[in-house]
């Protein structure tokens, strides 16, 4: 039976979370990663003053084709980092923890920068310098946006702790 217990503490039935986490949260991250490379093309061709019928201009794939696009950078991104983390392990070893783990992630973000680039150079009919300004405003939409969650999330702790 699906319900909040097995959402949250998937302690019961782990395979019943894992078919969540497969079938719910992973199509809503990739569509909301979609809408954010779409908006991120839009804002590139607004930004380089490619009208609608420039040339030069990116072309905003379709919603699925965005999702595939995302879901392929995502992967590879994530075999990247996990090959720089396990060489930042090996060559962190004495740091102190929160290092050990936080500067290989520092490390990691011009190669992920790189490897989107170059996938969506690849996957969009569009140069790799053309790439590399997608990816440049797709990590701007997503610093904004996390810095407004975060924003908001400061809002809501300052009102319950004056209210507590």
């Amino acid at each position: 039976m699906l319900n909040a217990t097995s959402l949250v503490l998937a302690a019961a039935e782990p395979l019943l979370a894992f078919f969540c986490v497969l079938f719910v949260a992973v199509p809503i991250g990739l569509a909301i990663g979609a809408v954010i490379l779409r908006a991120a093309i839009s804002l590139f061709n607004k930004f380089a003053g490619f009208g609608e019928d420039h040339l030069s201009r990116v072309p905003e794939p379709e919603m699925l084709k965005a999702m595939g696009i995302v879901f392929i950078t995502g992967i590879v991104n994530w075999v990247v980092g996990f090959i720089i983390g396990l060489f930042g392990a090996v060559a962190l070893k004495e740091v102190g923890q929160p290092w050990a783990e936080l500067l290989p992630a520092i490390f990691s973000l011009p190669f992920s920068f790189l490897v989107a680039s170059a996938l969506l150079a690849g996957l969009l009919p569009t140069t790799f310098v053309r790439g590399m300004g997608v990816a440049a405003c797709q990590y701007l939409i997503s610093i904004l946006i996390a810095v407004v969650i975060g924003v908001i999330f400061v809002v809501i702790a300052a009102l319950v702790a004056g209210a507590a």
